[in-house]
């Protein structure tokens, strides 16, 4: 296996005063190219359909960084893809592309994708989730706080 990273990973973005206001969807090879994932929305002509919660979901901002990386994914030896979650699944889009790479592809690349557990999974992505628990091939880590420090070796193990 050669040498090849890329992939995308979702950051918090705290205010001034340190509160969680949102998040941003950040490219690895190019964390400069960062943009709005979700924010909590005060003005109007901001707000977006895609709500999480409080969060207003930009589905164009995250398919602006992540889909082109996905695209790649035939080059790349890794590919880090955090996350599989409410937010990014309501692209359409990368919800097809990630199906094609976990079960269509001939890809070979490694691939560490951060998922929710099946019980905080929506109704509408429950096929998926339950395909990727019972894949023999995904091996699926949980986190908790006793094991969170510890994982980056272990998953080093399996590579």
């Amino acid at each position: 296996m050669g040498s090849r990273f890329d992939g995308f990973y979702t950051e918090e973005v705290r205010n001034k005063n340190g509160s969680r206001i949102g998040f941003d969807i950040v490219g690895i090879k190019d964390p400069e190219r960062r943009l709005s994932l979700a924010r909590r929305i005060t003005k109007a002509q901001e707000a977006s359909e895609y709500k999480v919660g409080t969060y207003h979901v930009f589905v164009n901002n995250f398919e602006t960084v992540a889909l082109p990386i996905l695209d790649l994914n035939l080059e790349t030896d890794i590919l880090l893809v955090d996350e599989i979650g409410k937010m990014e699944l309501f692209s359409r889009n990368f919800k097809k592309k990630i199906t094609d790479i976990f079960f269509n592809s001939s890809n070979k690349a490694f691939v560490i994708g951060t998922i929710p557990q099946l019980n905080k999974v929506p109704p509408q992505h429950v096929e998926l989730f339950e395909k990727l628990h019972s894949d023999m091939r995904i091996k699926i880590l949980n986190v908790t706080s006793k094991n969170r420090n510890d994982l980056p070796e272990e998953i080093i193990r399996y590579l």
